[in-house]
């Protein structure tokens, strides 16, 4: 599911869908420079720029040129299609997940509206510029049920990996008085 949507992996997914077109001769001329032929040659970051774009194209464009490309206008259109298709899964996928979530805990205090507060992490979250917006949207319609409130954690992991601990820590000490 990681592999689907995080940000690990969504430059490497923008670069097998560009291959794929290029080798079906509709991207670049059919011709594909060595830097986009090569594992990782499409960073993720590449991703978020393509998608920053004012609309002039130059910095598709530069992009491009720095992987060994020239590309046409089309191209540069193309490319920036492909991106926001990759990001856009991504946010959905995640959403998706999230709301399955959100609607069992729904389910389960037996309640036909939930306010909840999630806290949310990572990298693409963070800096991509249009996957906070698509994931909220999502997870709000597929949760019509609930008011829920994104809170942009920091250092997510580490902290939540605390405080996981520190309540299986209480959990435990409160079974052993019992």
């Amino acid at each position: 599911y990681e592999k689907l949507i995080s940000g690990k992996y969504m430059g490497e997914l923008v670069r097998l869908v560009l291959i794929k077109l290029v080798n079906e001769g509709l991207l670049f001329n059919g011709e594909a420079s060595e830097p986009l032929k090569t594992r990782g040659g499409f960073e993720t970051r590449f991703v978020s720029q393509v998608e920053s774009d004012s609309g002039d194209r130059k910095q598709i464009y530069n992009i491009l040129s720095t992987l060994g490309v020239l590309p046409s206008e089309l191209d540069c259109d193309m490319v920036r299609l492909v991106c926001e298709s990759v990001s856009t899964r991504s946010a959905h996928m995640c959403a998706a997940g999230l709301a399955a979530v959100i609607n069992v805990i729904c389910e389960r205090r037996s309640q036909e509206a939930l306010k909840i507060t999630v806290g949310v992490d990572g990298s693409v979250y963070k800096l991509h510029p249009c996957f906070q917006d698509r994931f909220h949207k999502i997870v709000r319609e597929l949760t019509p049920h609930c008011d829920i409130t994104f809170i942009q954690s920091e250092e997510g992991s580490g902290r939540g990996a605390a405080l996981i601990s520190a309540v299986a820590c209480k959990m435990a000490a409160c079974m052993m008085t019992q």
